[in-house]
């Protein structure tokens, strides 16, 4: 077999063309669920029967969509809209999970949860919830479109410019944190760019700060010397360092990859890289299509991007939720996944949450299993399917229908003498194959 890192650019492009039921395989329970899980935290029973009654593409562009909110989810927004100016952590974590949970097309949610960590910022330094709120919201707006007006308003951001130390970015005085973290995490990625780059960058964002909770540009603190970075020069702003950054060949490269591991398994080959980040600055780094194309590629229903990752504590919950149609309490579950290591508007650096293995110790294990028990006994309240009468009914909409047969024997016997849905349940939720994605 050809080792990943030898694959052929064209090996790469056959990996990333659609997949064909029928002629790459089937188009299941097995696809259908692996393709929820990654673009919409999971779903309960009947929206996992209408994607399997489509074609793979059909199935994609389904759960891509983003139609206008209506009927109940546009009542719910509604009242979570009277919550914004509650000055508070928790309710604003309560607020963003409802959201996730309750969004019958939660695929912007998702990308947003995907570019929180990217973007990495936290209320624990911003200090105003309210600044964080707002940028998570620009993250839904605007993490589906073209990447460059993304990077463009997080360089705005006024919860980014107060995390990154904006305000002491002055004409005198540079601060190099955000340009370092520009290129370092947001754009171009480590080995791709200098510590001169660093400095003029800092020089070209001085006076881009932040008045009260507003962006302001401040033309007293800005340094309008010429500047040199990646190689363009001149009397540079923020918007000019910007598109230097969109036209460096690194960045596609980068946010590429990121997107891949999100979304596909951890392990992209370079070539497979190289296909996807051409397309995508010829696309305008239009980033819906980027994500179509992996969602709808033969690499993205193979052996080893199933169950190739392992599932963050919001995604472990939101899943749940959504799959058994459970009514809870958001901020008590705000405030589990916190101790799981997942406190929304609070990453634990600039680098975001780590994520994969570093996810699962001793102490979040333990969490995991409260949280399935917890639950698990708020199932009945909406359970379509009841497996106190049919276990298999819970497996297919929990894992695929795909239980080793040992498990399952277990879980049936136990099952039968106990008849404990609960118990049930909180079994399914805490095996291995459960806490993948």
């Amino acid at each position: 077999m050809t080792p990943p890192a030898a694959l052929t650019v064209r090996d790469a492009e056959q990996s990333l063309e659609p997949y064909r039921a029928g002629h790459d395989g089937p188009f299941g329970a097995r696809q259908v669920g692996h393709l929820v899980r990654r673009a919409l935290f999971g779903a309960p029973p009947e929206r996992l029967a209408e994607l399997q009654r489509m074609e793979p593409a059909e199935a994609v562009e389904a759960v891509l969509a983003a139609p206008p909110p209506s009927g109940s989810y546009a009542e719910t927004l509604d009242i979570l809209d009277a919550l914004a100016s509650v000055d508070d952590p928790d309710v604003a974590r309560s607020v963003w999970l409802t959201r996730m949970v309750r969004d019958p097309h939660p695929f912007r949610e998702r990308l947003a949860l995907f570019w929180h960590g990217h973007f990495a910022t936290s209320v624990e330094k911003v200090g105003r919830i309210r600044l964080m709120t707002r940028q998570v919201d620009t993250l839904q707006r605007l993490g589906a479109g073209p990447f460059g007006e993304l990077l463009l308003a997080m360089c705005r951001d006024p919860a980014m410019v107060v995390w990154l130390d904006g305000n002491a970015n002055r004409r005198h005085h540079p601060n190099e944190n955000f340009a370092r973290e520009l290129f370092e995490l947001f754009s171009l990625g480590i080995g791709h760019y200098d510590e001169t780059d660093v400095l003029e960058a800092a020089r070209a964002f001085s006076g881009w700060h932040v008045h009260g909770d507003r962006f302001r540009f401040n033309s007293h603190e800005h340094d309008d010397g010429t500047k040199r970075v990646l190689g363009r020069e001149g009397d540079l702003d923020g918007d000019d360092v910007v598109s230097a950054v969109m036209e460096h060949p690194s960045c596609a490269r980068h946010i590429t990859r990121r997107l891949f591991r999100e979304f596909v398994h951890p392990e992209p080959t370079d070539a497979q890289i190289d296909v996807l980040a051409d397309r995508y600055r010829a696309s305008g780094y239009d980033t819906l299509d980027l994500v179509r194309v992996l969602l709808r590629s033969r690499a993205f229903y193979a052996a080893p991007a199933y169950r190739a990752l392992v599932k963050s504590p919001v995604a472990l919950a939101v899943g749940a939720i959504r799959s058994l149609e459970l009514r809870t309490d958001a901020r008590a579950v705000a405030e589990t996944l916190g101790a799981l290591g997942q406190s929304l508007y609070a990453p634990p650096s600039v680098k975001g949450w780590d994520g994969g293995a570093s996810w699962l110790n001793a102490a979040t294990l333990i969490g995991r299993v409260n949280l399935a028990a917890d639950l698990a006994g708020r199932a009945p309240q909406g359970l379509t399917v009841d497996p106190a009468d049919d276990l298999d009914g819970a497996v297919a909409l929990l894992l695929d229908g795909q239980l080793p047969d040992d498990v399952s024997h277990r879980l049936k016997a136990h099952q039968h003498k106990h008849g404990d849905t609960a118990g049930l349940l909180q079994a399914l939720l805490c095996l291995p194959e459960y806490q993948l994605a």
